[in-house]
């Protein structure tokens, strides 16, 4: 496991005159600290985006789901939607 990177610390009028770096700092992971009159204000951390789901949570989540039966999900849908093609509305008028 990586490090977490040390905040930086910025101050409010640095934060605001060079968003431009902080966010790029941003997306790249590095964390922040608002500073006022060099007192700490806020934390600003960017967002973590997962682009997959760890194999280990998906087989945990689907380890306690219960057991389908295709055949009685099948007569289910079935006894609920109706199986006929509706009449086509453009039937009849030329197109």
């Amino acid at each position: 496991m990586s490090a977490r990177p040390r905040p930086v610390d910025v101050s409010v009028r640095q934060f605001v005159s060079d968003s431009g770096s902080i966010t790029r700092g941003l997306r790249q992971g590095q964390q922040y600290v608002l500073t006022i009159n060099g007192e700490p204000l806020a934390e600003v951390i960017p967002i973590k985006r997962r682009r997959a789901v760890p194999t280990a949570e998906v087989l945990a989540v689907f380890a306690t789901a219960p057991v389908l039966d295709a055949a009685e999900l099948r007569a289910d849908l079935d006894a609920v939607i109706d199986q006929e093609l509706p009449a086509d509305p453009l039937e009849g008028t030329g197109l």
